[in-house]
């Protein structure tokens, strides 16, 4: 009895000393100041992310790339942070030295970079994020819904597999990536009896690539082709398994594999008819463009963010709707990344849009 009572205290212990520190950060996000403004249009902005190794790390950065010329702002490059929250916290700890006048957080452990975040903005940086959690003191974050998104392919896989068969999970705990396939795992366990997950691995996120495919070639051994459909949680995984699955033997036949993010590569492999055979394709074009948008008006016109007539809503979240991508509708190479989401609505052909703009070698280009 004295060793549990001495673990409950001591988890009490950890709980408070938690609710403390996140309250003292969202006490210190209540009185922040507003962002520093400049009319002259001469911003800084400093763009940041793990590192470059995906394809959407890579649209990003180009999107970014273009913004930036296109309005004449000078952009400071810290793309390649690394994947620990010590390197996170080190580059954002030098972009807050920098005095930079925004920063866009792509990807980053905010759990790591909560604290830093406010600071930032006591120093008067705005602070936006693309596609990843929002935090206290983050004016935006622009991003898909991820747990529609996981629902979305969730019901594509079912459907393909006839709402019958055995699943396994390639994911990571990255709150991105875990919110998707938990709803995947949720769905196959509380409301389809006749699907079983045999496996779920939540992958580390240096070297995941290496670790998808070892991943997969352990499932071939154990499972075979009793095993349908693997869920990717991203593409990267899904694509590394799909080659795993094909070194074994199979086919999409046998195995199909699905991720979510959408690119080249993957659209490559759909095309090719491998295992993988669908992804949800994020618009990270439209999500980058919508945080400049967001930073020219909150830092070159000084609307306040949730204010009359901002774009930024009170919830500092703005969700984007994805595109299901699989063999009846993937892209071909040498088009824009634009043409998978059909030009939001508009004018393909409009040179004005933020679409067409030919700044810094103009918009991704689908590849073979």
């Amino acid at each position: 009895m004295k060793m549990k009572r001495r673990s409950f205290v001591g988890w009490v212990v950890v709980l408070t000393m938690v609710l403390f520190l996140f309250g003292t950060v969202v006490a210190s996000a209540q009185s922040l100041p507003d962002p520093r403004v400049k009319r002259d249009g001469k911003l800084t902005v400093a763009v940041c992310c793990h590192g470059l190794e995906a394809e959407s790390c890579q649209r990003d950065f180009q999107q970014y790339k273009i913004e930036c010329a296109h309005r004449g702002w000078k952009m400071i490059d810290a793309m390649t942070a690394g994947f620990t929250g010590a390197e996170q916290r080190s580059a954002l700890e030098t972009l807050i030295q920098k005095n930079v006048d925004a920063i866009v957080i792509t990807y980053f452990d905010m759990e790591a970079v909560a604290d830093l975040v406010i600071k930032a903005r006591q120093k008067g940086i705005g602070v936006y994020n693309l596609d990843t959690e929002g935090r206290p003191g983050v004016i935006l974050n622009v991003t898909q819904n991820n747990a529609v998104a996981g629902s979305i392919i969730t019901y594509y896989g079912l459907h393909r597999m006839n709402l019958k068969g055995n699943v396994a999970i390639l994911s990571a705990k990255w709150h991105i990536l875990r919110r998707r396939a938990y709803v995947a795992a949720t769905l196959f366990e509380r409301d389809f009896p006749a699907v079983d997950l045999l496996a779920e691995e939540f992958l580390i996120m240096e070297g995941y690539p290496e670790k998808a495919y070892n991943t997969a070639a352990n499932w071939m051994t154990k499972y075979g082709n009793e095993l349908d459909w693997i869920f990717g949680a991203w593409d990267i995984p899904g694509i590394y398994a799909a080659r795993a699955v094909e070194q074994a033997g199979f086919t999409r036949d046998d195995i199909f594999i699905t991720g979510i993010d959408g690119g080249s590569q993957a659209y490559s492999m759909i095309r090719k008819g491998t295992p993988f055979v669908a992804c949800i394709s994020q618009p990270f074009e439209l999500y980058a463009h919508t945080i400049f948008e967001a930073i020219n008006e909150v830092q070159e016109k000084g609307i306040k963010p949730g204010s009359r007539g901002s774009m930024v809503p009170a919830s500092g979240v703005i969700y984007h709707t994805p595109v299901l991508t699989d063999e009846t509708n993937v892209p071909e190479p040498g088009q824009s990344i634009h043409v998978v989401f059909n030009y939001y609505g508009q004018d393909p052909k409009d040179m004005n849009a933020w679409y067409n703009w030919k700044d810094k070698g103009g918009p991704y280009m689908i590849q073979k």
